[in-house]
């Protein structure tokens, strides 16, 4: 392993686990790019992503646990319904134009990143959010998470934020903390599937997580101590950028 590989890893770990803490995504739109530079494998540099990813949402997941902005039963329909989700939005992949696709990703991130920008300020600091009906509600809400996980390959917070946000009104700050139990969960069982057909290049998801769990902690440090206000226009601005690098992507 060259002092070059090394570098990049670290650096990849450093910026994507910084993102996953301040915004409950999980940062495989970095690291699968920059993986698949490094592995010359889109297969491994999805397996190995996975690994990163896992380590920095739980570092990230702990800390805003600690600061009690993780609301379980509010995950555990996000999780069950997501499951859900993804399968559908799997087999909808495996039958449309990788283009179509394409277009629905960066369609949906737009419309939601404007949406987010846009908000007015909700200065609600905790979780008051009325379960009533929640079933249903975050039973919906999950499903569209996994259906766009399963069909973009990316993380469920990218649409879990907002829509918990917008839809629901949960604060920003728990909508953070909560979808992070959900892209925790979520990884944990794509690595494991990866690890079993030898899809994941341990040694580079290693050093790479390594420095993703200290910089996934200073970003949700960042993160609880941020405004609402500008916290939620950070989100959309990595949101449209998610977008946009998807869209300039071949």
């Amino acid at each position: 392993m060259t002092l070059t590989y090394i570098f990049g890893s670290l650096v990849t770990g450093l910026i994507a686990g910084f993102i996953c803490g301040l915004t409950g995504m999980g940062g495989g739109t970095i690291y699968v790019p920059v993986f698949y530079f490094m592995l010359g494998s889109i297969k491994k540099a999805i397996g190995t992503s996975l690994l990163v990813i896992l380590v920095s949402s739980i570092s990230a997941f702990i800390s805003h646990m600690k600061a009690s902005q993780v609301n379980f039963k509010i995950a555990g329909y996000l999780i069950v319904s997501g499951m859900i989700g993804a399968q559908c939005g799997s087999f909808i992949t495996a039958r449309i134009p990788d283009f179509a696709v394409k277009i629905f990703f960066i369609c949906l991130t737009i419309f939601l990143s404007l949406n987010m920008w846009k908000e007015k300020a909700n200065n609600t600091q905790n979780c008051t959010v009325e379960l009533k009906m929640a079933p249903v509600k975050f039973g919906l809400i999950g499903f569209a998470g996994g259906l766009v996980s399963g069909m973009g390959g990316v993380g469920g917070a990218i649409v879990l934020v907002p829509l918990l946000h917008l839809c629901v009104g949960v604060p920003i700050k728990m909508c953070i903390g909560t979808t992070l139990s959900v892209v925790m969960f979520n990884s944990l069982s794509g690595v494991i599937g990866y690890l079993y057909h030898g899809l994941v290049e341990i040694q580079t998801g290693l050093i790479t997580g390594f420095v993703a769990i200290f910089s996934a902690m200073f970003g949700a440090k960042v993160s609880l101590h941020t405004d609402n206000r500008k916290l939620r226009k950070i989100f959309a601005a990595v949101l449209l950028m998610a977008g946009l690098a998807v869209l300039i992507r071949k």
